[in-house]
């Protein structure tokens, strides 16, 4: 409507700027709604790098189409200011592809991590419940130990790990079935060995890196 209402000389110049801008508009609107009408707090902050492209096209591809606008009344052809346009265009839509293939490819590593992490916290997660079926305050202490081992071993998994981690999750039935039982002496046995699983496990994750 100010464009309209401004006397401006209304020729090629001024439909290129006009038509661009509120492209830049429109565009800014859609990239905004596409990066926030996401699921989940990671996604929508994920969003936010594809607004800054769109909010800084925005405001340059204005700022340009202002002037074209208001330059209308000299004698340029029209076609420059199309060429100039698309460019800017084109450059912001190449950042797009490339902001959301990198988002992408993050959201894909962070799930891929996530897997990973799963095995040592459902392990910890599965030791401290024993905690409260140990009776023996000694077998306890063994139990809180080894909780603070897995607490603080390498959370990352991968495919060399799977023998030792099967041996760990063999061993970690062991001691749900002796904790169970309340058997002290085996509980203890089979504790002393999943910690030197564990050491086994951490020495292998540092050659891993």
């Amino acid at each position: 409507m100010v464009v309209f209402v401004i006397p401006f000389n209304k020729g090629g110049g001024f439909w290129t700027g006009y038509g661009f801008s509120m492209l830049a508009v429109l565009l800014t609107a859609g990239i905004a709604f596409y990066a926030f009408d996401r699921e989940g707090l990671q996604s929508k902050f994920y969003g936010i790098p594809l607004i800054s492209v769109a909010w800084r096209y925005f405001v340059i591809q204005l700022a340009i189409g202002l002037l074209e606008m208001g330059l209308d009344f000299i004698p340029i052809p029209f076609q420059i200011g199309i060429a100039v346009n698309t460019v800017l265009l084109g450059a912001c839509l190449l950042g797009f592809i490339i902001v959301d293939v990198t988002k992408e490819e993050i959201e894909r590593i962070d799930e891929k991590i996530k897997e990973k992490v799963f095995y040592i916290k459902s392990l910890q997660v599965d030791v401290e419940g024993l905690l409260d079926k140990a009776s023996d305050e000694s077998l306890k202490k063994v139990l809180k130990d080894l909780v603070e081992t897995i607490r603080y071993s390498d959370p990352m998994s991968s495919p060399q790990l799977a023998v030792i981690e099967n041996k760990i999750e063999a061993k970690a039935v062991v001691l749900v079935e002796a904790v169970g039982n309340a058997d002290g002496d085996a509980s203890k046995a089979t504790c002393s060995e999943l910690q030197q699983l564990f050491a086994e496990r951490n020495r292998k994750c540092k050659i891993l890196k």
